[in-house]
């Protein structure tokens, strides 16, 4: 009687091949998907990229120090310095105020690109231990601190939350 042998070479050809194009599949449909996803930070629309909505939190940002203006490529003009007195009453058409230090927290690591002017940026947020002191961000490095009330840092105004 005669063997019949199953030829295995070519059935582990086919099954590899059609594992490589399932794999390959996959990797299209994930690089698609990734392409469609919107960044983190958008300019909103009709603001010239002055504007910049943080999709994870919802926030509007001015992307300027304040006192600077957006150029389209970065930020120009001399940014404001002030003590924390004269920072928590600045305002901006729009609704635009000095975010809380949880909010400003929250651009932190952030993206030279999508908001130039590194340095220290005040809060809104009095340190309730030292009433002489108020809480700034350090963007530089992501470090939150508080200072005394009248040094003078910058201001980045932000609307939306509380």
């Amino acid at each position: 009687m005669k063997e019949k042998r199953v030829e295995v070479k070519g059935a582990f050809r086919k099954n590899l091949l059609l594992f490589l194009g399932i794999m390959v599949l996959f990797c299209f449909a994930g690089a698609v998907q990734a392409a469609q996803k919107p960044s983190r930070f958008q300019e909103v629309k009709g603001s010239s990229g002055f504007i910049i909505r943080d999709n994870t939190t919802g926030l509007e940002w001015q992307r300027c120090p304040y006192g600077q203006i957006w150029t389209g490529s970065t930020c120009s003009g001399a940014a404001w310095q002030g003590n924390w007195y004269d920072a928590v009453r600045i305002t901006a058409p729009g609704g635009f105020r000095l975010p809380t230090i949880d909010e400003l927290q929250t651009l932190a690591p952030y993206d030279l690109n999508v908001f130039p002017g590194a340095g220290l940026f005040w809060s809104s947020s009095s340190n309730a231990s030292y009433s002489g002191n108020a809480w700034y961000l350090f963007f530089n490095y992501a470090y939150v601190y508080y200072g005394f009330k009248s040094d003078d840092f910058q201001a980045r105004l932000v609307r939306g939350g509380q």
